[in-house]
């Protein structure tokens, strides 16, 4: 990836050449042995949707404006990856900071396709700016690192022209609308008053947010999925997004002996095994890397229990999501309850 980085560095606008600059030393700097996989995949894949976004940037028939807006994007993006790589952010807002960026960046797509309807066009343009904007500021922490997450899920169904334009740009106008509160709560210039009304604004959002992503997220078919492979789909989308603290806590009844003396850092990756088994990998803090297999049924009512129904659709994006509740429907089957997964919407 920077090999290529570094070719196209040669044809970028001067403005750009920083950026690129930046987004290779951050790949550079993903590449150390004690970086987790899963933020070493999130940058490069970050780094991929920059790169095909340099390549628009870089053709001569982009329209001016949108080279300007593409532009300007580029720029945030790489300067949140920069602010998410600093030696002072704690590894798990480190990891937050770098979903953010992987989510939103494959919507710089959508800014620079000349058939994107304008109204789509410009809501992915202002989230894509203010949750990069805001994650640069908050670094991942706190509440505001939280709901830059939950935020960053929009991008997905506004991107989707699988879901009916109306709830598309209903997704893009509440998560725009909470965006620009987290990006004024994250704000250092912003005075201890004006964040704390942008804090009481970015709450009261959220719920109007979260049910947008609900209804655009319910207007999707069931993915055509085996229970095995809705339950990888939907353990690795919560072993991106939730804290690998909250993550340990919620699984200690189903992680291996043989890991609890070192204890698990990092929760990577889950693959389907057949046999109502996931072959889970992670990393132990002692940096070793390891795997073991794990029963779907177990794994999974206990990763209902560290995100809840409410908080499905926002922490991992619709797609994923949809997995979830799929897997919990193939359990109900078998008369396995997953937590609070299925509402009267699954039946």
């Amino acid at each position: 990836m920077t090999a290529a980085l570094n070719e196209r560095r040669e044809d970028v606008p001067e403005e750009l050449t920083s950026s690129v600059d930046t987004l290779t030393a951050v790949l550079r700097a993903v590449e150390e042995p004690d970086t987790s996989p899963q933020d070493r995949q999130a940058v490069t894949d970050s780094a991929q949707d920059v790169d095909s976004t340099l390549k628009v940037i870089s053709d001569d028939g982009t329209p001016g404006k949108v080279r300007e807006q593409l532009t300007a994007l580029v720029k945030q993006v790489t300067a949140t990856l920069k602010a998410g790589q600093e030696t002072d952010v704690r590894p798990e807002d480190r990891s937050r900071v770098f979903l953010v960026v992987k989510r939103t960046t494959p919507a710089l797509k959508m800014v620079g396709d000349p058939e994107t309807p304008p109204k789509l066009r410009g809501q992915a343009k202002t989230l894509i700016n203010n949750v990069n904007k805001g994650a640069e500021q908050n670094q991942g922490s706190g509440e505001e690192g939280l709901a830059t997450l939950w935020t960053s899920s929009g991008a997905e169904p506004l991107a989707d022209p699988d879901i009916p334009k109306g709830l598309r740009e209903d997704v893009g106008e509440e998560s725009t609308r909470v965006s620009k509160h987290i990006r004024q709560a994250s704000d250092p210039e912003s005075s201890p008053q004006e964040r704390d009304e942008a804090r009481q604004e970015m709450r009261e959002g959220t719920a109007r947010m979260r049910d947008a992503q609900e209804e655009a997220a319910a207007a999707r078919d069931r993915p055509d999925a085996s229970l095995g492979k809705a339950a990888e789909v939907c353990t690795n989308a919560i072993f991106a997004a939730v804290q690998e603290r909250k993550l340990s806590k919620g699984l200690k009844d189903v992680t291996p002996q043989s890991w609890d003396s070192a204890g698990v850092k990092d929760f990577w990756k889950a693959s389907d095994e057949g046999n109502d088994l996931l072959d889970v990998r992670a990393q132990l803090q002692n940096d070793e890397h390891t795997h073991a297999p794990f029963e779907v049924a177990r794994l999974i009512t206990n990763l209902a229990e560290v995100v809840p129904q409410k908080d499905l659709t926002v922490t991992l994006a619709g797609k994923p999501a949809a997995h979830c509740k799929q897997t919990a429907v193939y359990l109900d089957r078998q008369g396995i309850t997953a937590g609070d997964w299925l509402t009267t919407q699954d039946w």
